[in-house]
Formats: structure tokens, sequence, C-alpha cells
């Protein structure tokens, strides 16, 4: 389901912004492009702390997520850009949660985050 386009841009470093509703307001968490890894229609997420989304997730796992790269050719010329949506689930052990908490040891936790749809905005 991820584009060619889409799979470039997460190959090149920059932010992820990460949103989801909360009660009274979105609420936002970044990351790097190099922290994420794209797993057929999944991006796996180091979670540090987190604590906040982590207790909206659960109650409402939709999120939104925005992805760039100035390094992409886009929609007009140089500079590629999504608006992904998705279900986030925060992982605490399992194969997949182990390897990401070897890699980084700050890891508490994983985000894993089912690809729903993706429009390339740029």
């Amino acid at each position: 389901m991820i584009s060619d386009t889409l799979r470039l841009v997460m190959q090149n470093e920059g932010t992820v912004a990460i949103v989801a509703q909360g009660k009274d307001f979105p609420h936002v968490v970044n990351t790097w492009h190099s922290f994420v890894r794209v797993n057929g229609d999944n991006f796996m997420v180091p979670v540090g702390g987190m604590n906040t989304m982590e207790a909206i997730l659960s109650d409402d796992n939709r999120v939104l997520m925005t992805i760039g790269s100035r390094e992409v050719e886009g929609l007009h010329g140089m500079g590629a850009g999504f608006l992904v949506s998705g279900n986030a689930t925060i992982v605490y052990d399992g194969d997949e949660c182990e390897r990401m908490k070897a890699d980084y040891p700050w890891a508490r936790a994983m985000m894993k985050i089912a690809i729903k749809d993706f429009t390339q905005t740029t």
C-alpha cells in the first residue's frame, strides 16, 4: 500500500509529526524518519516518553501523520510531503518490540501504526 515515493521520503532524514485527538485539543508528538521502521503497511516507532499520547490512544487510536523530505521529487519539483492516517497501538513486548528496544535502549515500548490511507500533498 505504501507508495515508492513515501518509502523514498522515509529514507531521507526529517521529522515526522504524529497527531491524536485529545479530550480538548489535538496532541502532537514528533520523531525522526530514521527512528521509524516501515514494515509492510505499518510504521514502527520507538517510544521513550509519549505518556500523554499513550493515554489518548487508549481511548481513541486514530492518528494523523505528516511526513516530508526536501530531497525527494514531489508533485511540483523537489520536496515531497504526505498526510498519513492510521490506527496506533502501543506495544510493550514481542519480537518486533524487543528488536526496537535493542536498537534504541531508551525505548520503553513501540508504537505500531497501521496505515489506513495516505495522500501526497506536495
